[in-house]
């Protein structure tokens, strides 16, 4: 009896080897399939993620005073590309697609980099016309008091000049 057993064990494992051998490498291969096909969507989505950060750092760069046309210039190029990959990827040529979301990183990254130094450039450039200009009204005003002194005392000496060559009239009644 033990002996049947044993044998009907063997026989269970073995047909269980057998089942997994054969439908488990399907198993295994859809799961290759499936890490394929999700790879161009997380593409598009680093590049739309890579384009919005360098659309925050130009607005940035906007707002403090940088001269950004080229930027918004590359920026819609980079744009188009990743416009362009969205819509190869709908029509089913992910390949196609994936190249051209990996065309536009270094677009966006390089756009990023370019705002965040036209900023920094923007946000000095500003500080240096505030101190400067905070500099030329103090000297400015210490001229023009200066000046202001000069006049009054050069009109007071000439009317204590003036005063002094006076005759004195003498009226007679």
């Amino acid at each position: 009896m033990e002996a049947t057993k044993i044998k009907n064990c063997y026989k269970l494992f073995a047909l269980a080897m057998l089942f997994f051998l054969s439908f488990g490498s399907c198993f295994f291969s859809e799961r290759d399939v499936f890490a394929q096909t999700d790879q161009t969507p997380s593409t598009l989505q680093a590049a739309n993620l890579a384009v919005s950060n360098a659309f925050s750092a130009v607005l940035d760069a906007e707002k403090a005073g940088a001269n950004v046309t080229d930027l918004i210039a590359q920026l819609n190029n980079a744009s188009g590309i990743l416009a362009g990959a969205e819509n190869s990827y709908r029509s089913g040529d992910s390949n196609t697609a994936a190249a051209q979301a990996d065309s536009v990183l270094p677009i966006a990254q390089q756009v990023t980099v370019a705002a965040q130094n036209a900023k920094q450039t923007a946000t000095v450039s500003g500080q240096n016309a505030f101190w400067s200009t905070i500099a030329f009204t103090v000297i400015g005003s210490i001229v023009f008091v200066l000046a202001l002194f000069l006049v009054w005392r050069w009109f007071k000496r000439r009317y204590t000049n003036n005063l002094s060559q006076a005759k004195p009239e003498v009226n007679s009644q």
